[in-house]
């Protein structure tokens, strides 16, 4: 019996070793991570089985190698539980190497740390694929968007580190470039760019290309797309520069539990944490942290485009492609969860049509129409379809370019606010205007002229009521001075 003991403990010892061992000068076998495996009975019931054997589960890894990249490290970043670091390459690029665990005490209250609620927090980062961003950019270049394109590296004890050594040493890592824009011209976070917008009319956003990346995030179940997750390029036409979004972040893509914690959290404060579903009937609430952001960035669109570019995408991710895409998951890791992420994502895709134009009416129930802080026209009219907004730049009394335009109808919304920001706006209401949507007119500051007829209740609310020009006030009322 001891002979079989003693075989049997250097089996195990030699099975470990092989589990985490240098295979080569360029890869080593290794795991996410160790934290999250071997979990109880108790603890699957209320944590639930997430993850757990991703995780910890030894894969081949190419080994990161500062000193051969030709990388010069810049700066130390990193949110409340990951942490990363800053590149620049030789032809002044950015990169940004993140763990792929995280470390959720700074995340915490002090009062929470090194308790039991610090560990659920912990442990629920199982939750979330440690394996996910390399699957997503085969969907995004299907759509045409601009994606960094992440590789998982293994990062050893190096001495190139410096300083920053003893945060990355044996660490699963992702590399990727931080503005993977074609051209290799600079991006800008969310602040910076809407600044732009509201400051000057001859900077806009591409919506339709924008909604193309939020179905995609919702395809993926990835509830964590606030206003930090997105960097923004630009293109230039006829003289006006366009925003289009480039996703980042992908952390929380594909998040899974099926644990009892998470689903009483779901009913009183996390209405998020939906999960990667077999269906989307719960795609308002997998939303909820983005609803501001669509409602900001998506105010453009009508049904009948959210209606061709849901059917676009559903046309474009074809089951072969969605194949393909978790093919990037480790050959270790496939096995486990690819197929089952395959079936899931493909009756997701089915489900968009539906419960996507459900969505999109909820974000039609009240809009808000912005304008800058230089001078617009906004213009309400009665089409054949509904109420139609246009809003154009106005200079020296003369139209310049559409900077919005959108037919409404009563059955979607019944409220839209104009914000005019600064400078010296014009209101029109045409007098063939007809309908029941409700309009709130905000000046803001400079001079602004009101020309409201026809039969639409509306309400003026303005800075400095006195100064600004009143030519008709059809149906207004409770006007704010």
């Amino acid at each position: 019996m001891q002979k079989l003991l003693l075989i049997l403990l250097l089996l195990s010892s030699k099975l470990c070793f092989a589990q985490t061992k240098q295979i080569s000068n360029d890869s080593i076998v290794w795991q996410a991570s160790k934290k999250y495996r071997d979990p109880s009975f108790f603890k699957r019931f209320l944590l639930g089985r997430n993850y757990r054997k991703e995780w910890e589960t030894p894969v081949k890894l190419p080994i990161f190698k500062l000193s051969e990249k030709g990388f010069k490290i810049t700066e130390l970043g990193g949110g409340n539980q990951t942490k990363s670091l800053s590149f620049e390459d030789q032809k002044g690029r950015e990169w940004v190497l993140r763990t792929i665990d995280k470390d959720v005490e700074k995340a915490l209250p002090a009062s929470l740390r090194g308790t039991l609620a610090q560990r659920v927090v912990q442990d629920m980062v199982s939750a979330a694929h440690p394996y996910a961003p390399p699957t997503i950019p085969p969907f995004a270049k299907a759509l045409g968007l601009v994606v960094p394109e992440p590789v998982i590296y293994y990062v050893p004890d190096d001495p190139s580190f410096g300083e920053y050594k003893s945060i990355f040493a044996n660490t699963v890592c992702l590399l990727e470039r931080k503005e993977p824009t074609p051209d290799d011209s600079d991006t800008k976070n969310t602040d910076n760019m809407f600044e732009d917008v509201l400051q000057k009319n001859d900077h806009l956003v591409l919506q339709h290309e924008l909604l193309k990346a939020r179905l995609l995030d919702m395809l993926i179940a990835d509830w964590d797309r606030h206003a930090d997750q997105w960097r923004w390029g630009t293109k230039e036409v006829n003289g006006i520069d366009h925003y289009y979004g480039i996703p980042r972040d992908r952390d929380q893509a594909y998040f899974f539990s099926n644990g009892l914690l998470v689903k009483l959290a779901r009913k009183v404060s996390a209405k998020h944490f939906v999960g990667y579903r077999n269906d989307l009937d719960k795609l308002v609430n997998l939303n909820y942290k983005s609803w501001k952001f669509d409602k900001l960035f998506l105010n453009s669109l009508d049904a009948k485009v959210w209606d061709s570019t849901i059917r676009f995408v559903q046309a474009q991710l074809t089951d072969e492609l969605i194949r393909q895409a978790f093919l990037q998951l480790p050959p270790e890791i496939y096995p486990i969860s690819g197929p089952e992420l395959e079936r899931k994502f493909m009756a997701r895709r089915e489900d968009l049509l539906e419960k996507g134009m459900k969505y999109y009416r909820y974000l039609s129930k009240i809009v808000t129409v912005n304008g800058t802080d230089q001078e617009e026209l906004f213009k309400i009219s009665s089409d054949i379809n509904g109420l139609k907004v246009t809003v154009f730049a106005w200079k020296d009394g003369k139209l310049g370019h559409t900077m919005y335009e959108r037919v409404f109808t009563r059955k979607e919304t019944w409220k839209i606010q104009f914000q005019g920001f600064d400078g010296n706006d014009q209101f029109i209401v045409d007098e063939n205007a007809n309908s029941k949507i409700r309009l709130l007119f905000k000046g803001g500051k400079g001079k602004d002229s009101y020309n409201i007829k026809g039969k639409i209740k509306n309400t003026i609310d303005d800075d400095k009521m006195d100064d600004n020009e009143l030519i008709s006030l059809s149906c207004t009322r409770n006007r704010i001075e």
